[in-house]
């Protein structure tokens, strides 16, 4: 056998044996693509599936909201001048509650909120707040556990006639009304809102996955 023979078969033996390295070194890079791209699609599913809860929790705190307002008409009159605790409900304005429980700058100061409508704040470390608010009794509503406090925007219990309330806007009939602000007795009308009074609803809605929503609305009754 000639050695030029010889040479050429060596030379495809060497050919294949390349073939076969680019071809696992292709395979591995093909793989770790198909990885890349499973990772990406169930990253994607994931923040499309949180903001879909997320969406639905804010949607069930506006039902929550109306729950809360229906209970407000329910009781209207005497039965709001002083505190229902049992109920989420306040008659004084609480100027320094921290719905969420995230206010560190005013630790000591703070007005925090046990959501789970009992009564001892125990979630929270002691010290770290000035008083504990109660809320309604925890209610499941399409899927999502909801509950509520509302503060009537007023600096004192007791009937609203002499006390510092928040007031409507001005109208263009009563001139020098305090026009597109709500203050404590800044600006009093006597008519046609004397009796109308402002309440401020804080909704807190959880649902799948550990979604929390928080909603806050005033409403005038």
């Amino acid at each position: 056998m000639s050695a030029l023979s010889i040479s050429m078969r060596r030379s495809k033996r060497t050919q294949r044996g390349l073939s076969l390295l680019f071809a696992l070194m292709a395979l591995v890079v093909i793989s770790l693509a198909s990885v890349a791209l499973v990772r990406s699609v169930d990253t994607a599913s994931l923040v499309i599936g949180n903001l879909g809860f997320k969406q639905d929790a804010t949607a069930t705190a506006g039902r929550a909201t109306e729950l809360a307002l229906t209970w407000l008409r329910a009781n209207a009159g005497a039965n709001l001048h002083n505190d229902n605790a049992v109920r989420g409900y306040y008659a004084a304005s609480r100027d320094n509650m921290d719905p969420t429980g995230q206010d560190t700058a005013h630790k000591g100061m703070r007005a925090v909120v046990d959501w789970t409508g009992a009564t001892d704040c125990s979630a929270f470390a002691k010290g770290s707040y000035a008083s504990c608010m109660r809320s309604s009794a925890p209610v499941e509503l399409g899927g999502n556990t909801v509950s509520w406090v509302i503060t009537r925007l007023c600096a004192a219990e007791g009937n609203p006639n002499g006390l510092d309330c928040a007031t409507p806007p001005g109208s263009s009939g009563l001139p020098g009304g305090n026009r597109g602000a709500i203050s404590y007795g800044d600006g009093q009308l006597t008519m046609p809102f004397s009796s109308s009074q402002y309440y401020r609803v804080v909704v807190r809605v959880q649902g799948a996955r550990g979604t929390t929503s928080y909603t806050e609305t005033i409403a005038q009754m």
